[in-house]
Formats: structure tokens, sequence, C-alpha cells
């Protein structure tokens, strides 16, 4: 009997965490969710996951094996293991690969959320056979992941890609990592839920926005109404696009890619965005000869960016430690 293996990519994000298992084409073979929020502590959030991995396992055929388990989340590093201080995860620093080894005998590997889109890109999606490109994550934050010259940046640390914590006002918004400024405080869903109530608070235009709480506000129903022609909608997303272009010339000056690629569900407003952020862009941009940077928008399915990335952190893991391969042992029933 042929054995067929697959991966486990989990992609936890600051409202929902997704597993999917991933074969070795890139498929998501399986796909589930849960509410990252409704787990108060990250033993209790390593407990639900490791159910829900054993569940999806539980569907699939029997001689399938699990070769490991990569996982994308905020703020984690590839080197130690760990998720440190997340500005979206109340967690402080979790060693997420030792809590979740006590579950599974598979190799485990993390990194942040970004890097893990990144991979997916550079494997499966849009940027395969490029050597130089940034994947931005847009969702409850900003992420980056960055290629150069073919390989993903991790840094001496481990954690390199926090683009959504350079400062674009010193005396600016509170971010959630208790700095002021960062850029993810302006462009992200969380970002233009605030520039909705900022714009409502100058302007006194009669707009549906007025009649929706800030905890009930969501970046869909903004794109929703710019679509039918809110003003304050409409100017909201022009501000973002207008911070999302500067910090997109700020990194094609440091890291000159071929392309950008935007990911996340703040993309699905399509030109509402773009349109602004490639203007900012093109404003704002250091001309050096004549040079173009592609604007993507991920076309793999709805968020399997950072979990077919995360699939694909086993790999990186054993080129990392070359002499050590990976189990194919399938987990516990």
């Amino acid at each position: 009997m042929n054995e067929r293996s697959v991966t486990a990519g989990v992609d936890i994000g600051g409202t929902n965490t997704v597993t999917g298992i991933v074969d070795q084409h890139g498929t998501c073979l399986l796909k589930s969710s849960f509410l990252t929020t409704e787990q108060r502590t990250a033993k209790e959030f390593v407990l639900r996951l490791a159910a829900t991995i054993r569940e999806l396992c539980q569907n699939l055929p029997p001689e399938t094996k699990l070769r490991g388990i990569g996982i994308a989340a905020p703020a984690a590093n590839f080197h130690k293991g760990i998720i440190q201080n997340s500005a979206n995860l109340q967690w402080k620093t979790v060693d997420i690969v030792e809590m979740m080894k006590e579950h599974f005998n598979v190799p485990i590997a993390v990194t942040n959320d970004a890097n893990a889109a990144a991979l997916g890109e550079m494997r499966f999606g849009s940027t395969r056979g490029m050597k130089n490109f940034i994947v931005i994550t847009l969702g409850t934050g900003l992420g980056s992941g960055i290629v150069v010259d073919g390989r993903l940046l991790f840094g001496e640390s481990g954690v390199a890609g926090e683009l959504g914590h350079v400062t674009i006002d010193p005396n600016g918004r509170t971010c959630g990592c208790k700095r002021r400024g960062c850029v993810e405080a302006y462009v992200s869903a969380t970002g233009i839920r605030r520039t909705v109530f900022e714009l409502l608070a100058r302007y006194t235009d009669d707009t549906e926005l007025r009649h929706i709480s800030y905890h009930q506000l969501t970046a869909h129903k903004i794109h929703e109404l710019a679509v039918r022609g809110d003003p304050i909608a409409i100017e909201a997303f022009e501000i973002t696009g207008k911070h999302l272009g500067l910090l997109l010339s700020n990194v094609v000056a440091a890291f000159d890619p071929q392309a950008i690629v935007l990911c996340g569900g703040l993309v699905k407003a399509g030109d509402m965005l773009l349109a602004p952020t490639r203007k900012s862009l093109d404003k704002n941009m250091l001309d050096l000869n004549g040079r173009k940077v592609m604007i993507l928008q991920s076309q793999l399915n709805d968020g399997e960016a950072a979990i077919l990335g995360a699939s694909c952190l086993i790999t990186e893991a054993e080129a990392k430690e070359p002499g050590a391969p990976a189990k194919t042992e399938r987990p516990s029933r």
C-alpha cells in the first residue's frame, strides 16, 4: 500500500485560527477554523488546536501519514519556536512548538504569519519563479514576509519583517504593541475602523456609519458602504491607501523587490484600497532608472496563503538542520 504524506498548516490570527491539511502539491484537502479569542490561555488554545488537527486527520484515508505541523502566527520566532509578545495575542511569550510536541510526535515549526504567506506565494502562488518580492498581510494587523535572492529573510533573531511596526507618526495612535504611530494602527482591519471613527468626529456628514458601534463595525461593512457611495467610508479607504502606499515606497527603497503581493481580508476591497495605494506609491517611490514594481493581489484560495506557507515550514526546518530527517508518524487518535 502506498503511503501518502501530508502536512498540517496552521494560521493563528488575532481573530480566527485556521488549520488545513495540505498535500505535497499544495492542495488544501481539509480545513477547519475556530475563534482564537475563545481560548483564554495559551494552554487552552493548544488543546483546542491539537484536537482540531486530530479531528482533521481522522477524516483522511488510512494510508495517509502526518509528516509535520507548520504554524504561522504573529510575532513568531522561527529560530526559537516561540510566539513572543504578540500585539494581537494576549499570551506574552509562548513556547508553542514545545507545547504542541506534548500532543504530536512529528516535526513542528513556527514562523511569522506573513513569512508563512511569503513561502506559500513563492511555492504555490503568483510569485513562483521570482527571487525578490515582499508579501504584505492585511488582517487584524499588518505583517510582512520578505524574500531576497530567493531566500526568506528571517533575520538575526528570527523576527525580521515586522513592517507593521514601522513608525509613520511618532505622536500618532497607540498601537497594540504599546508604541505610538505604527503603520499597523492605520493600515489594517483594526486601523480602518479607527480611521472611520476619527472621521465621524471630524465631519457631520449623514452616514449609516454613525449607527454602528465600534465593536460591530467591520472592514467588510466599511467597504460595502464605500461601494454604495458613503463619503466617510470612501475617505477612510483613501487615507488607508495613502499610508499603505507610503510604507511600500520605503520598502521598495530598502529591498528593491520585483513585486509586492497583498493578501488578507482588507485586500478584498480591491481597487477601493489598491487605487489610492498605487497613487501614493507612485508619488513617493524613489525613481531609479524608471523602475516599476508590480502590486499584486494574492491569487491563492481565500485565506490559504499562510496555511500553505506554514505547511512548507517543515522543509525550511529541515534545511536549517540538514542532519535531521522528517518523521512521518501518524498522530494518536
